[in-house]
């Protein structure tokens, strides 16, 4: 369920994406802007790629590290899983075991490599126990998921952000700056009064 919601959440940026690409010479940007958008929003798709060829190399390592932190969370987290998955197994496996420290003296490492301890000390408690840990690590794993998911879509983003604003007018053509005007209510006719001028060229 969580991985089909993925699945189409990012189909519907991709096409949404591609949409975008296609429209851009309608929304007055020149033919090279138009090129430099959709070949970052392509590159985007290789994380930092799309920000190295708007030449914002600042902004690679942010990306980098975000989509390695959050891979590495989840990594961990499903190795945590699969430990307490092992001692289920190790359960229905070795029947005859019947306490926590029985179980304990037959995996020693597995036991050793488990982030939380058990503390019921029958082997029901421990299954009950060890159930309950995979759902907890279950939850936090989709999270995760959806943690990967967003850095990867933002890092798409802000490279078709960042393409954009390629032919951006940063001219003088708006501006504002103080000035000395006339003043038409004055009861002196030559009377000036200060103020502020905006200058806005079509």
């Amino acid at each position: 369920m969580i991985r089909t919601a993925l699945i189409a959440l990012f189909l519907s940026f991709s096409v949404g994406t591609a949409a975008q690409v296609q429209d851009t010479l309608a929304h007055g940007h020149s033919e090279a802007a138009a090129h430099n958008i959709k070949l970052a929003t392509t590159l985007a798709f290789i994380p930092g790629a799309g920000q190295i060829y708007n030449r914002k190399y600042w902004k690679v390592p942010i990306v980098w590290g975000a989509l390695g932190g959050v891979a590495y969370y989840y990594v961990d987290l499903s190795q945590d899983f699969n430990n307490y998955e092992s001692v289920l197994q190790l359960i229905i496996d070795e029947p005859s075991l019947q306490t926590r420290t029985e179980l304990e003296s037959l995996a020693p490492d597995l036991f050793a490599a488990l982030p939380a301890p058990f503390y019921q000390n029958s082997v029901n408690g421990v299954a009950q126990e060890a159930m309950g840990y995979m759902e907890a690590l279950r939850t936090q794993r989709e999270y995760a998921l959806f943690g990967l998911l967003g850095v990867y879509l933002l890092n798409i983003l802000d490279a078709n952000i960042d393409a954009h604003l390629y032919d951006f007018d940063v001219s003088d053509d708006l501006s504002l700056h103080p000035s000395l005007n006339t003043n038409r209510f004055a009861s002196r006719p030559a009377e000036l009064a200060p103020g502020f001028t905006l200058v806005f060229a079509l």
